[in-house]
């Protein structure tokens, strides 16, 4: 039973890690049509806690390169006492694990390194672009120079459909008040 366990939660976590390999390609497509479009205002951004995240994820992946290395054989002798896993069966776990956090650290390195940017054909955030058929309103903080915009109809009314705050360099506001005022419900009826 404990060796059935153990693949199916070796595959969850390759499948998961797959998945995450995917996302990773597509942000990176994203980010490349953002470098050949034309830049209008690009936003400010700290991303910190992306950097506290990846180098936690580097602790991680380097206990578990020293556990698949042997250092670590408590743990190992854990898995193969009271679970009853051979050899071969904690080595897929620790595998399936460092494939896992690997596929994390690149997603961590890309989210923090990614621009978000005002285009001439919509919207780049971090994580999706917004093309001006779905920026329906925005607000400004001219003071502290963070900018929302909303993707759905009803404004302002869920926060589904809005983006997190994106920071603009307060000499790029009026600029940036032009565009979305020009291009806001461009599309809609």
């Amino acid at each position: 039973m404990n060796y059935f366990l153990t693949i199916f939660i070796s595959l969850i976590m390759l499948f998961a890690g797959a998945v995450g390999l995917l996302v990773a390609i597509n942000l990176i497509k994203r980010q490349k049509k953002l470098i050949n479009s034309i830049i209008l205002v690009e936003f400010k951004s700290v991303r910190v806690h992306y950097i506290v995240g990846a180098c936690i994820v580097i602790a991680l992946i380097l206990t578990n390169i020293l556990a698949l290395a042997g250092v670590f054989d408590l743990e190992s002798l854990l898995l193969y006492t009271h679970y009853g896993l051979i050899t071969w069966q904690v080595n897929f776990l620790y595998t399936s694990l460092l494939f896992l956090l690997l596929t994390v650290l690149l997603l961590l390195i890309i989210l923090s390194l990614a621009k978000s940017a005002v285009v001439d054909k919509g919207i780049y955030t971090v994580l999706n672009f917004l093309d001006w058929y779905h920026v329906h309103d925005y607000i400004i903080d001219e003071i502290k120079g963070l900018v929302i915009l909303s993707s759905s109809k009803d404004t302002f009314n869920t926060l589904r459909d809005t983006t997190s705050p994106l920071r603009v360099a307060k000499q790029d506001i009026p600029k940036l008040k032009f565009i979305l005022d020009k291009n806001k419900n461009k599309f809609s009826v």
